[in-house]
């Protein structure tokens, strides 16, 4: 069964989610809650999702992605990427999400890129 977990980190210029491991349907409503969460702790601020350790997302984890950028958007929080594996990245030009969600090289880029990335 795949596995999924997320740790927490909170920083001066936003909160750090590292995901390590899979996003699927077994695992996305954790990932949906830890998100949500996330984004509703910090309105007005920044949440980037690591994704150094993250093996593979599929639809359900997408489709999240796409929740949370919206939720985002209505907090007025920004819901970033960085160091996304080029598995993950692939999927995510492909979607065209990598246009709608701004992608970072690091976690270091993402924090401190501009607030209105």
């Amino acid at each position: 069964m795949p596995e999924l977990s997320i740790a927490s980190t909170l920083h001066e210029s936003g909160r750090v989610l590292a995901l390590d491991g899979e996003i699927d349907m077994a695992t996305e409503a954790r990932f949906q809650d830890a998100v949500t969460e996330a984004l509703t702790t910090q309105p007005f601020g920044r949440v980037v999702l690591d994704c150094t350790e993250l093996r593979f997302i599929d639809s359900s984890g997408l489709r999240v992605l796409i929740r949370a950028h919206k939720f985002a958007k209505e907090q007025r929080a920004l819901l970033v990427i960085a160091s996304a594996p080029p598995r993950v990245l692939q999927t995510l030009r492909i979607t065209s999400l990598d246009t709608r969600i701004p992608v970072f090289g690091s976690v270091a880029q993402a924090l401190a890129a501009p607030q209105n990335a």
